[in-house]
């Protein structure tokens, strides 16, 4: 199997690589050695004569606007080949869930889409005639029963169908329009068309979710959406035809297409905090609260206003001394702006059967839904009526909990209703004063509530790492090709380079700076941003030049001018990472820090008497500083005082933590002097605090040419006896 995978990613090389017909070569040798393929050899050769007509008219020399289309159409077309082939090649043995469903439904020709569609429909409508049987409650329970088991079935259909074939697309359209379907049947299609998406490109999937974003049904709009966004970014370097450039087009005339993509970005990149909120949940709060327990676990006893409901505060006592009251506040605001601090909570929730279907978790919350129906505890189903409005919840939370609440006790049930409908009360509140100031959150609620599920199925699913997880890969929305004019607002844009660069994604918050730049007048600000994200990822050349902009733009940044003193540090620029010391230094003369990164400065370029003169300057005003100890000891090595050497030498090994280079320079020190027995126990020590790994030391000697070069009155073989004699006693 994996050399199968590989045969395919050299053709990808080949094309990358614009050899086409290389390409063709390998995919007939691939014919030819797997007689499953012999089914492609039609659409093989239908691509190889197209190649060829183009070429030969191409040759010719002749004008042809429609080349760089035609060319870019036969390299898709290998592409999805090359799909096809390789999802042919694992269809006999391939273990996992996807394959093992499509088998499954292809040894079930019968059930096509439409026939399925169609008997889920006649399912629906005698769920609401139900009310009319002799036991209605009975009869609506088996005809649900029915209904669930075909939602699974349409949904596997669909996520395992390919190529979606014109007359099952022409079926899910029409359910998706059909006004006598529930809803949640036809966002839960929307679903599946993305899953399917994910194992391969499919053009008509793609047109299906365009399509289905005009829909009358918010929900499904929405998902919509945010499924298409997924495939566009997943795709986003391959070639789109032109049908679905005209149909991307149509959208981008509706008038809120702008709106929505924004506001489902947005809700992409609040995705990319989870995790950093699940943690500090997990790392932070949790273990805070489990070390409160003993003291919570005294206050239980004391009485309560039950009909008030008025919290003890000796319990907000307690939380405010731990500090986990502030940790609290901070998810609490995190929520507010967006943030999912739900995942931590309902994370360990997931391992009920009902999670064993990929369908259910993306099923839209829906109280009439078999599993979680209940009639005989009035309290259960009132949580759950409750629960289907919550807005803090996502669909699959809410199944989570639904699920849950026959294992819990009725008082602790009782709790649960109190903080749902009070935490319901503050989000209705919040939506009003949006709706007051003109702002309708419904559709922002919707995708929330969407990219949610989404998420905890790539993390989640017992099976997760069948799949290719599409937050994994950061999902930068606004760097997909073909959405370039829906974020030429520099403001969104702010807010999502901010967004990023603030958590520490910085390759991305890069990107959207350099699109912030193309668009804007030059800023200090990014510049310095820009040339911080560059330095983190490691390019310290680029994070100069951009250091440098912001300097021109703002000269009196002294953390522009720090930024540009360790960059020409670090490029071994220490001219002018001196220049950049001394003007910092105009202003603070006495900075210990600035004086020693002088010194420092001035020993790189061999100016030692310079260099004294600010490292005393440092071991001064800094009262006798290691760091400046270290320094001095260096540069009167370096510099041939050795009176001074042997003085701050002996001061740094009477410490209480000596560095390896300290041993090392001691050493070098001791040869210097004449004292070669001197130096064995140095270099010795210097081994030992590199906890006995002698390539390191030997890579430090070598890499410490500007001392090896004093060394001009030690005897070569003199060095190499002291070298080996203090390896071999260090063992």
């Amino acid at each position: 199997m994996n050399d199968n995978i590989k045969m395919f990613e050299d053709i990808e090389g080949l094309l990358s690589g614009g050899r086409l017909t290389a390409a063709f070569s390998v995919l007939d040798n691939a014919i030819i050695a797997y007689p499953a393929l012999r089914q492609f050899v039609g659409e093989l050769e239908r691509l190889r004569q197209g190649y060829g007509y183009m070429s030969g008219y191409a040759l010719q020399g002749l004008p042809d606007p429609g080349l760089a289309e035609s060319y870019a159409g036969i390299v898709e077309g290998v592409r999805t080949l090359i799909e096809a082939m390789a999802r042919q090649m694992r269809l006999k043995d391939a273990p996992t869930l996807y394959f093992n469903t499509l088998r499954y439904e292809l040894a079930t020709p019968g059930d096509s889409v439409a026939a399925l569609v169609d008997e889920y429909r006649n399912v629906s409508q005698k769920i609401s005639l139900a009310a009319l049987a002799e036991n209605p409650a009975q009869a609506a329970r088996q005809f649900s029963v029915q209904a669930e088991q075909l939602e699974k079935r349409v949904f596997n259909r669909v996520w395992t169908m390919y190529p979606l074939g014109g007359a099952d697309e022409a079926s899910l359209r029409d359910a998706i329009a059909d006004k006598s379907l529930p809803g949640y049947f036809k966002s839960l299609i929307i679903s599946a068309v993305l899953m399917g998406l994910m194992e391969q490109a499919d053009e008509r999937r793609m047109l299906l979710l365009m399509d289905a974003y005009a829909s009358d049904d918010a929900d499904v709009s929405v998902r919509a959406l945010c499924a298409l966004l997924v495939g566009m970014w997943l795709y986003r370097n391959r070639h789109m035809s032109a049908r679905m450039r005209n149909r991307l087009a149509a959208l981008k005339e509706m008038p809120g297409w702008v709106r929505d993509v924004r506001m489902a970005t947005m809700q992409y990149v609040r995705s990319r905090d989870t995790e950093r909120i699940t943690r500090k949940f997990n790392e932070e709060v949790i273990p805070e609260m489990m070390k409160l327990r003993p003291e919570i676990e005294k206050l239980k006893d004391k009485p309560l206003d039950t009909e008030a409901m008025e919290e003890n505060p000796e319990w907000a006592e307690i939380l405010e001394k731990s500090g986990v009251a502030d940790r609290l506040k901070e998810l609490q605001e995190l929520q507010e702006d967006g943030g999912d601090v739900m995942m931590a909570t309902f994370s360990k929730l997931k391992t009920f059967s009902f999670f064993n279907d990929i369908s259910n978790w993306f099923l839209p919350f829906h109280q009439s839904h078999t599993q979680i129906a209940s009639d005989d505890i009035p309290e259960i189903a009132t949580l759950i009526s409750i629960m289907g409005n919550a807005p803090m919840f996502c669909d699959n939370d809410k199944y989570s909990v639904a699920l849950s609440l026959s294992q819990i006790p009725p008082a602790q049930r009782d709790m649960m209703l109190r903080q749902i409908r009070m935490q319901t009360q503050q989000m209705d509140a919040v939506r009003m004063a949006a709706m007051d100031s003109g702002h309708v959150p419904q559709r922002e609620e919707l995708a929330a509530n969407y990219v949610r599920n989404l998420y905890r199925f790539f993390k989640l699913f017992r099976r997760k790492g069948e799949f290719t997880d599409p937050f994994s890969s950061g999902l930068n929305i606004p760097a997909i090709p073909s959405l370039e004019q829906e974020f030429e607002d520099s403001d969104t844009l702010m807010v999502i380079a901010e967004f990023y660069f603030k958590r520490g994604y910085y390759s991305d918050a890069l990107e959207v700076f350099r699109r912030l730049t193309a668009m804007s007048s030059p800023s200090a600000s990014i510049s310095q941003k820009m040339g911080y994200c560059e330095q983190s990822v490691g390019d310290i050349s680029a994070a100069l030049r951009h250091y440098e902009e912001a300097e021109m733009l703002d000269s009196s940044s002294r953390w522009t001018l720090r930024r540009l003193a360790w960059c020409h540090r670090m490029l071994g620029n220490w001219d002018k990472a001196l220049d950049c010391y001394r003007r910092l230094a105009e202003d603070k003369p006495d900075d210990v820090s600035l004086a020693l990164n002088i010194g420092l400065s001035l020993v790189k370029l061999h100016r030692y008497d310079e260099a004294l003169q600010y490292l005393f300057k440092a071991e001064f005003y800094g009262s006798g500083s290691e760091k400046a100890t270290r320094a001095l000891a260096w540069c009167t090595l370096l510099g041939g005082d050795y009176e001074r050497c042997v003085k701050y030498t002996a001061t740094l090994l009477a410490g209480t933590t000596p560095r390896p280079n300290d041993y090392i320079n001691a050493g070098h020190l001791s040869l210097l002097t004449g004292h070669p027995g001197e130096a064995v126990d140095h270099y010795v020590d210097a081994i030992k605090a590199m906890e006995g790994n002698v390539d390191s030391f030997l890579r430090r000697l070598a890499d410490d040419k500007v001392t090896i070069s004093a060394f001009g009155g030690v005897d070569p073989q003199l060095m190499a006896i002291v070298v080996d004699t203090s390896i071999a006693k260090s063992k």
